[in-house]
């Protein structure tokens, strides 16, 4: 399965944007966050078709991977390995990575766990509104603990 992932470019936001459900606007909302130097999306493809993607925050510190999510017909494939280790070598600079895991969702957390993230005892619950894969606006409130990765200390993934 030939697979590429790399930072989101201005060619790739309309073919992406043509995948979401009508106004979600996410890649053209990170796409405005990467223009400003705050945000990398980086975006996992798999034959010319975005199979996932991930935003690395820059204006948290430690930088923090938000947002990971791969296509359902793409998970157990290694995509989630594959965005965590580009955000890896991005954040490679700054020595330290976060990633937030909502506590209802422990697949995630074992393949951060599998990388190197360790629990930092932090705990944030959120609400926020989204639309979803028909377009429908709704509002959603997460739990989630916050996991820390020394990328000085441990080798990349």
């Amino acid at each position: 399965m030939p697979r590429e992932v790399r930072r989101l470019e201005a060619t790739d936001v309309e073919r992406i944007e043509a995948e979401e459900p009508a106004g979600q606007g996410f890649v053209r909302a990170m796409w405005k966050l990467q223009q400003r130097d705050e945000s990398v999306l980086i975006v996992a493809w798999v034959d010319g078709m975005p199979v996932g993607s991930a935003q690395l925050d820059l204006r948290t510190d430690p930088w923090e991977v938000k947002n990971l999510n791969v296509d359902e017909r793409a998970r157990g494939e290694g995509i989630g390995t594959a965005l965590m280790a580009e955000a890896e070598r991005l954040a490679a600079p700054s020595g330290r990575l976060s990633v937030g895991v909502g506590v209802d969702n422990p697949r995630a957390r074992a393949l951060y766990e599998r990388l190197g993230f360790r629990p930092t005892g932090q705990e944030s619950t959120t609400t926020y509104e989204y639309v979803d894969e028909r377009g429908v606006r709704r509002t959603a409130t997460e739990t989630d603990v916050l996991l820390m990765k020394d990328l000085a200390a441990a080798p990349s993934a």
